[in-house]
């Protein structure tokens, strides 16, 4: 029977970049263009550039399908 050694772990401080993403459903009542209001590609196009018209009904804690990823190390200090 062969015995799997652990590999040696040590306590630092790391600091690093990390990208979150998050799928959020909003519904807001916004003011469009009436040439897009049934557009949906120009409409997605008018909200990407925009968000100031649909931002505060942004509620974070309704998010699912979060993801992270670290993107960055800058150094440690043991």
């Amino acid at each position: 029977m062969t015995t799997v050694a652990e590999p040696e772990m040590v306590n630092l401080t790391v600091r690093f970049e990390v990208i979150e993403t998050t799928t959020t459903d909003v519904e807001a009542k916004v003011e469009v263009p009436a040439d897009i209001a049934y557009d949906d590609e120009a409409l997605q196009d008018w909200l990407d550039q925009n968000e100031g018209a649909w931002i505060e009904k942004l509620d974070t804690d309704d998010a699912h399908d979060i993801t992270r990823d670290v993107t960055d190390v800058y150094g440690t200090d043991l």
